[in-house]
């Protein structure tokens, strides 16, 4: 009978200490994720508008003193002084939430940019339509009727981008994703808020 008391008294010790021990990480770490998740946010911002970040200590200055930030009914918009924006797009991809930042131009209607924040595409095949290469064929094209991903190689309206083969799952969830980011946050886009 002592020895099962022993055991029980040992094992709720050694789970109070234990659980004590995960909740003060916990507490100090949290901060520091947020603080770093803050900062990949600004940086994505950032470069969908094609602000150079190479070189500068204080991203968080540079920010700041580059952008403004509205937020409104819930949603939050990102301009910058020549009247482009930039907005937060999220969704589902074929593996995997997919999340980033996609900017315009202050015709409201045409790509500066696209970055990603997130995104668990399978490596070597959906995650290539993130490599930098691949979201630089976004910049300059319409959003309007809406943005259309097309079979690689096919491209000619200046609405559409080309895919990448083999990763056309992870490309409709993306074209998706951007539609519906453009839908919620762009007034004038056709099918947008009136």
């Amino acid at each position: 009978m002592k020895e099962k008391l022993f055991m029980i008294v040992f094992v709720l010790l050694l789970g109070s200490a234990w659980t004590t021990a995960l909740v003060v990480v916990d507490r100090w770490a949290t901060p520091i994720i947020e603080k770093q998740e803050a900062e990949k946010l600004c940086l994505s911002i950032l470069g969908a508008f094609d602000i150079d970040c190479e070189g500068v200590e204080d991203i968080q200055a540079l920010f700041k003193e580059s952008i403004t930030t509205v937020t409104n009914e819930s949603k939050t918009i990102y301009k910058t002084a020549d009247g482009a924006i930039a907005f937060v797009i999220k969704g589902s991809g074929s593996q995997g939430p997919i999340s980033g930042v996609m900017a315009l131009m202050p015709d409201m209607q045409t790509i500066k940019g696209i970055t990603i924040v997130k995104q668990q595409e399978t490596p070597g095949l959906g995650d290539r339509v993130f490599e930098k290469v691949n979201l630089d064929k976004y910049k300059g094209k319409k959003i309007v009727p809406q943005l259309l991903i097309v079979a690689q190689g096919t491209a000619n309206e200046p609405n559409e981008v080309d895919g990448i083969t083999g990763a056309t799952l992870t490309g409709t969830s993306f074209e998706k994703i951007l539609n519906k980011g453009i839908k919620q946050h762009v007034p004038s886009s056709d099918g947008g808020q009136q």
